[in-house]
This record gives C-alpha cells, structure tokens and sequence, in this order.
C-alpha cells in the first residue's frame, strides 16, 4: 500500500463502505486518514455501538465521521439513533447524498412520532435524494416533505401508516419509477397517482379489505396483496402483473386493456367469480398464468368455481406458453370438446 500513488489508494478506500472499517482504518497511518475523506458510501450496522463505552454520544460519532468525508452519495444507517442527531447528519451531506436508508424502528412510538420535528420530518433536507428505503416506519400523520424531485425509488419495509399521511408522502415524489410497500397495514383506501412509475409493489396486510386506484400510464410491473378493490386503468405498457389477498377476498377489478401483459397471476383464498373472469378475459395475450384460489361466491358465500370448458380456455388464450393452476381451480376444468379443436 505505502509504494501506491494516493490516487490508487483514494479510490480503493472509495470502495469501503462499513463504519467499523472505515474506524480501523483510520487510525492505522497518516496517510489513510488522509485518504479515508475520499468515501463515498457509509453503512452503520445493527450493532455498531452494543458495546460503546466511550464518552460521545454514538450521534456524535455518526456526525463526526460524515464531516470527514468530502462527497458522501450513500448513508445507511440501522442502529439507533435520534431525530436530532439525523438532522444534524442530513444538514451536513445534503447536497451530495443520492442514496439514503434507515432503520427507524419506531412502529410502537407514538410519541416520538407527533414530535416536531420527527424522523420522517429531518428527512426531507436531502432534497437531491435519488433512492429512500425506510424501514419500521409509523406515518400517523403526514411528514413535512416539500418535494423530492430528483427521488425516483421510494422503499418502506414494515409500516403502519393512516391513508392522508401516506397520500402526501407520494405527492412529495412526483418523479418516482419504483415504488416498494412491503408489510404495511392501517390504509384503508388507498389512491396512487405518480405518473412516471414503472415497478410498483404494494403488500398490505391486515384485513384484506383495501381499495386501491392506481394512475401511473408507464406501469410495466404491478404485484398487489391485501386488495379488495381494484382499479388500474392505465396498463398499455403493463406486461408483469400479480394480485393476491391471503386474508380477504377480491371483489373487483378495474383494468384497462391489457395486450402487453405476458406474466398474470392471480392467487387468494376467495375471488368473485366476476372478477376472475374479466381478468381472464382482458389478459387473452398472456403468456404465462399462475391461478391458486380456493373458492368463489360473493361476500361471505364460499362457493365451487364453475365448469370451466377446457377447449374453449386455451383457445382464446393463443399466446399461452406456460400454464401454472392449483386448487380447487384445477378441479373445474371439465373437458367439453374433443381436444383436437384446441387451436
């Protein structure tokens, strides 16, 4: 290392990113803690101050250790800390952070969450965010974010959130291309309009009962669980999509003409048989269809699926290549034609 050019060695430090690494190494020589300024990622595990002893508070070292570096684009952050000391991070690598992830942990703290200002609040001086991940999130009440212009994928893991504070969360992304709810319950009607989105996933879970309208023309991947209530008009460019409700059932499905689609899979405990065949019907280009549902009927009436003709099946799906069906969905399949007049 000593006989290497310091731009050599700036650029392979550039590569560390974990913060009990980047301690090591900046006590070993002068010369790497002079080179140490030049990361650009920095990632504090679960467990980085378990066995702290020493007298700053462990938001003092986070602090000291990002006014070291120069240019940070990436902070991840998993282990505890206070909205204070995030605000005092984010006030010092604003204009260069591109990438940001958090740990928040505060589902069961309310109090912390009608704070001013809160952890979602202090977030919202990085405005030149390019990707957000959020994890343990409560969104009772709506962040004070002005808008993320430049925010184009927008991840929370494990939330409970109420249906304004999550409507104005995205309005403060207007730009985003990936959008990822995984694990969230406390929505009821959930109502979506980003106009440049492509990836979407929305995992609710709780009841089942959710309503969700989505408005998003450059949708090309959708994967939904815990919806009731479904209306997605805009699919000319959908080709992926996947809806299911392990705990609730499906009673309706609004979409729009879906001759992109190549990959439908529908799956849950109970489907309004209406709703299984209109998106039978609408996806009649697809090319792979998965099917797992148990039971139709209405509301709380379990019902056996109808005879469902074989022939006739397979025929107007031409462009079918793989056929995945499970459950008491197989077992209404019946065979009314001679095979030899599937096309």
């Amino acid at each position: 290392m000593e006989s290497l050019p310091d731009a050599i060695v700036q650029c392979i430090f550039s590569h560390m990113n974990n913060a009990k690494d980047v301690a090591i190494c900046n006590c070993v020589s002068k010369r790497w803690k002079e080179s140490l300024p030049f990361i650009r990622s920095l990632y504090f595990p679960r467990n980085s101050f378990d066995n702290h002893t020493g007298i700053d508070h462990p938001d003092t070292i986070v602090w000291k250790m990002i006014s070291s570096i120069v240019k940070l684009e990436e902070l991840v952050v998993y282990s505890p800390f206070s909205s204070t000391g995030l605000a005092s991070w984010l006030l010092l690598v604003s204009s260069s952070l591109r990438h940001l992830e958090l740990r928040l942990d505060n589902l069961a703290e309310y109090q912390s969450c009608i704070e001013s200002p809160s952890k979602l609040d202090c977030i919202s001086a990085a405005k030149n965010l390019e990707s957000l991940k959020l994890w343990g999130v409560l969104m009772v009440k709506s962040p004070k974010w002005d808008a993320f212009p430049k925010l184009q994928t927008l991840e929370i893991v494990g939330a409970r959130l109420e249906d304004p504070a999550l409507t104005a969360a995205l309005q403060a992304c207007p730009n985003l291309k990936n959008l990822l709810l995984l694990g969230c319950e406390g929505v009821k009607s959930v109502s979506i309009e980003l106009l440049h989105l492509e990836q979407c996933k929305l995992d609710f879970y709780g009841g089942g009962n959710y309503s969700l309208t989505l408005t998003s023309p450059k949708i090309e991947s959708l994967e939904i669980q815990g919806c009731s209530w479904i209306r997605v008009r805009e699919t000319t460019r959908l080709r992926n999509l996947s809806i299911s409700n392990n705990a609730g059932r499906v009673y309706m499905v609004d979409f729009g003409k879906l001759a992109a689609l190549e990959f439908l899979s529908i799956r849950g405990v109970q489907w309004c048989w209406n709703a299984v065949s209109k998106m039978l019907h609408l996806a009649s280009e697809v090319k792979h269809l998965y099917m797992k549902v148990e039971f139709t009927g209405d509301f709380d009436n379990l019902q056996p699926f109808p005879e469902v003709d074989f022939v006739d099946f397979f025929n107007s799906h031409p462009q079918l290549q793989k056929f995945d069906i499970h459950g008491a969905m197989f077992a209404a399949l019946c065979q009314k034609n001679s095979l030899k007049n599937v096309r």
